[in-house]
């Protein structure tokens, strides 16, 4: 079966069990710091997929991985995973239900990237003109990357505008590029 179809499968049902125990919100938070932990720790992966270590100890990692006083649809989630051996699938789900989430509460996710720190007001302002402009809540996800050298880059969905100093210089090299190459 199609990989991506099994994990929108179980994230699907992983939200409704959460939303039978008012537990989506919290979910939706763990299910986040198990993606960076899985991002952070590329040994973590390799040892939940590994058949020498046993189901437990799986468990017991996964449970750790959650922080304090997980809920009972984690649980439920860890021991779902664990019992159809789906260890593999483990980060796919978890991405899947996250999107699941935000499709579900009408949640906009909108990125940005800046060459320095932006200070608060002006990412709360920025979050407010946003969500008026989308009709919905917004999360901002802001990153600074001082390769970009200045400007921004903004994604929303599938929709991207590169207005850094870096992209434009890049638009203008292959401009010229593009130019000589004609009068050659």
């Amino acid at each position: 079966m199609n990989e991506g179809l099994i994990s929108k499968r179980y994230a699907k049902a992983l939200y409704r069990f959460a939303a039978q125990r008012h537990e989506e919100k919290a979910l939706y938070s763990r299910m986040k710091a198990l993606l960076e932990s899985l991002h952070a720790l590329p040994s973590l992966s390799e040892t939940l997929c590994s058949p020498m270590v046993t189901a437990a100890e799986k468990e017991t990692l996964l449970l750790l991985v959650a922080g304090d006083r997980p809920e009972e649809s984690y649980r439920g989630f860890v021991q779902l995973i664990l019992t159809n051996h789906r260890e593999r699938s483990l980060e796919k789900i978890a991405l899947s239900y996250t999107d699941y989430y935000l499709k579900q509460k009408h949640i906009t996710v909108v990125h940005l990237t800046f060459a320095a720190e932006m200070p608060q007001e002006i990412l709360t302002r920025m979050q407010g003109d946003f969500a008026e402009i989308t009709q919905g809540e917004v999360a901002l996800s802001v990153r600074t990357d001082p390769a970009i050298l200045g400007g921004f880059i903004f994604q929303i969905n599938d929709r991207r505008l590169d207005a850094s100093v870096t992209g434009q210089l890049g638009q203008m090299r292959k401009q010229i590029l593009q130019d000589n190459k004609y009068s050659l």
